[in-house]
C-alpha cells in the first residue's frame, strides 16, 4: 500500500513538472517562431514617401509581432540579451516614427501585422465578399472582353492569355487600388508617418518564394532602360528574357476604362459590406493597434487575391504557371 502511495505521488510531481516545463515552453516556443519565421515587409506609397529607418535593425520589426502577439516586452528583452535601457530607444524611435504607441503602459504596432494564423483566418472572412465581387466580374465579362477586343493586345494575342492581368490588376489592384482609398474609405492622404505618407505591413508566412499569403501584387525591375512590372505573388522576378507584353498607352486607356466602368461595381459592392468589415476589424483585435484605414486597405489584398484565385477555379482567368506576368507599360 505504501508503495502505490509513493508511486502516486512521484506520478503527481513528474506531472506537475511537466506542465510547468510545457508552460514554459509554449511562452518561449511563441517568441522563437517569430524570430524563426520569414516575414515579408510590404509598403503601399507613391515617389518619396519611403520609411526613412532601416526597420529590420535590432530586430525593432520582430518586436512589433511580438508586441502584436501581446508577448512581454521582458521575454523579447530576455531573448534578444537587449538592456533596457535599448528597449526604451527602440520603443522611442518606433513612436517617433508612428510605428509604435503606448497604451496604459504597453507598446502597441500602428502598422499592420499578421502572422500565419491571422493571415488565414484574414483570408476565409474574405470569402462573402471576394463571392460577391466575382459574381459582379462574371456578369460584365462579355463587355470586358469586347472592351479587349479594341486594343492592338487583341490583335496578337487572346483575353485568355492577358485574362489574369486584366481581372485581377486591373478590375481590383494596381488601376483600382487608388479608387478602394478615395472613394469607399473616403481618404485622399495615406498615413502620416514621419512627415511622409504611406501604408506599411509585416505579414508571415513568406514561403516558397512566394508573397506572404500567395497575395499577388507588383514588383518593379529594370530592363535595359526600361521599367518592367511584375504582377504575381512569385518573388524570384522575371523568368523570360524577352518581355513581348507591351501595354502602349492607347491601350492603356482602354484598360483604364475597364477599370473606371467597374470602379461604381466594386465600392458598391464594398460598401454593402461595410458593416461586416467593420464587424471584422473589431473580432479580430486590429481595432486595439491600428486604424480601420490601415487594417482594410490590408485586408482588400487579402480578398481581391480570394476572388482571383476563385475566378482562376471557374477558369474566368488563367494564372500563369510561373505565378508571375510580365509587362512593360509605355509611360
Amino acid at each position: 500500500m505504501r508503495n502505490k502511495i509513493f508511486i502516486l505521488l512521484l506520478l503527481m510531481f513528474v506531472s506537475c513538472q511537466t506542465k510547468e516545463k510545457n508552460q514554459n515552453k509554449s511562452s518561449k516556443t511563441e517568441l522563437d517562431a517569430i524570430f524563426e519565421n520569414k516575414f515579408e515587409h510590404s509598403l503601399i506609397s507613391r515617389g518619396n514617401n519611403l520609411p526613412d529607418f532601416d526597420f529590420t535593425k535590432d530586430s525593432m520589426d520582430l518586436f512589433l509581432v511580438s508586441t502584436h502577439q501581446n508577448i512581454p516586452v521582458s521575454e523579447f528583452e530576455a531573448k534578444t540579451k537587449f538592456s533596457k535601457n535599448k528597449i526604451a530607444q527602440i520603443v522611442s524611435l518606433l513612436e517617433s516614427k508612428n510605428w509604435l504607441r503606448i497604451e496604459k503602459g504597453h507598446p502597441k504596432p500602428t502598422v499592420f501585422i499578421a502572422t500565419e494564423k491571422e493571415g488565414n483566418k484574414l483570408f476565409e472572412y474574405s470569402i462573402p465578399i471576394a463571392n460577391e465581387i466575382v459574381a459582379s466580374i462574371e456578369n460584365e465579362l462579355p463587355r470586358i472582353k469586347k472592351q479587349f477586343e479594341q486594343t492592338n493586345l487583341s490583335k496578337k494575342q487572346d483575353f485568355k492569355d492577358w485574362s489574369f492581368l486584366i481581372l485581377s490588376n486591373v478590375l481590383l489592384d494596381s488601376w483600382q487600388i487608388d479608387n478602394v482609398e478615395k472613394d469607399f474609405l473616403k481618404k485622399e492622404q495615406r498615413p502620416k508617418r514621419h512627415g511622409k505618407n504611406y501604408y506599411f505591413s509585416v505579414m508571415g508566412n513568406n514561403k516558397n518564394n512566394r508573397e506572404a499569403f500567395g497575395i499577388y501584387g507588383n514588383q518593379y525591375h529594370e530592363k535595359d532602360g526600361k521599367s518592367v512590372s511584375i504582377y504575381g505573388n512569385n518573388r524570384i522576378g522575371m523568368k523570360s528574357s524577352d518581355i513581348e507584353n507591351f501595354i502602349s498607352k492607347s491601350d492603356n486607356l482602354i484598360l483604364n476604362n475597364i477599370a473606371t466602368i467597374f470602379k461604381p461595381k466594386l465600392i458598391n459592392i464594398l460598401n454593402q459590406y461595410s458593416e461586416y468589415s467593420m464587424k471584422i476589424y473589431k473580432e479580430t483585435g486590429y481595432d486595439k493597434e491600428i486604424t480601420f484605414d490601415e487594417f482594410f486597405i490590408w485586408w482588400y489584398h487579402f480578398i481581391y487575391t480570394k476572388a482571383t484565385d476563385i475566378m482562376n477555379e471557374k477558369q474566368m482567368l488563367e494564372i500563369p504557371k510561373s505565378g508571375n506576368f510580365e509587362y512593360i507599360l509605355e509611360e
